[in-house]
């Protein structure tokens, strides 16, 4: 179930208001979360909602960060990146990109897609340790691998982006991928041999690769690709707060 509250600039169309609750109602059906109730304010700043959601699950049915191991594989879904990149266009501080590019990455910043129906299928597949990337791979990473007690390799010519990103960003598509943030894609950690299993189960859901591994250590560590050269970590990362 889920409540929200909002605080309205004076003046707030009805037209948005509708459009707002409308956008809520169908994120809630969605995920088949009922909202129960909410409240709304006049406010002198800009618009403000506040969402709150509870649920209650099984033991053993979720995925949390501390369930991974030395030696188990780092799995991404779908592409990053790309809501990192829809807010430098919406902010006017990207170069132009094709018209097909920029539809895509807005739609990922102000409509993204939640992996529910991913999560759970791991789940139902054993998967122990994961969690959602919406503050970027890098904290993601960093989060599981000090979780279980493990450090962090990260391969960069493995993670997953659009072909364009690197040809409207040059090297800064590196920031956008591992530290942009908003993608709301998973990380989740499992046994090399239990990979090939999990592919066989996966046909129709978003893309899984591979991009990095548990090991001993601490820490988070960017190398070009398995067993490469070391490269320094990008400095931009995901904030929600200044």
């Amino acid at each position: 179930m889920a409540g929200a509250r909002s605080g309205w600039p004076c003046p707030t169309s009805l037209g948005d208001a509708l459009e707002i609750q409308r956008g809520l109602c169908e994120a809630a059906a969605a995920a088949g979360c009922a909202l129960i109730g909410g409240d709304v304010s006049d406010i002198d700043g800009p618009l403000v909602i506040d969402v709150c959601a509870a649920g209650s699950v099984a033991e053993g049915r979720f995925l949390r960060r501390d369930a991974g191991r030395a030696g188990d594989l780092l799995v991404v879904t779908g592409r990053l990146g790309r809501a990192a990149a829809g807010l430098r266009l919406l902010l006017g501080a990207a170069p132009p990109a094709a018209r097909r590019d920029e539809v895509a990455w807005r739609s990922a910043l102000l409509d993204p897609v939640v992996r529910l129906a991913e999560g759970q299928a791991l789940v139902e597949a054993g998967v122990r340790c994961g969690g959602d990337m919406s503050d970027g791979l890098l904290a993601e990473a960093e989060r599981t691998g000090a979780a279980s007690g493990c450090g962090v390799e990260l391969w960069l010519e493995a993670v997953p982006v659009d072909e364009a990103l690197a040809g409207v960003f040059g090297d800064a598509w590196q920031e956008l991928a591992l530290g942009g943030g908003e993608d709301f894609e998973l990380l989740f950690a499992l046994e090399p041999e239990a990979l090939a299993t999990l592919r066989s189960r996966w046909a129709g859901r978003a893309p899984l690769t591979v991009v990095g591994r548990l090991g001993a250590g601490a820490g988070v560590r960017l190398l070009q690709g398995e067993g490469g050269v070391e490269l320094p970590l990008p400095a931009v990362r995901s904030r929600h707060y200044g």
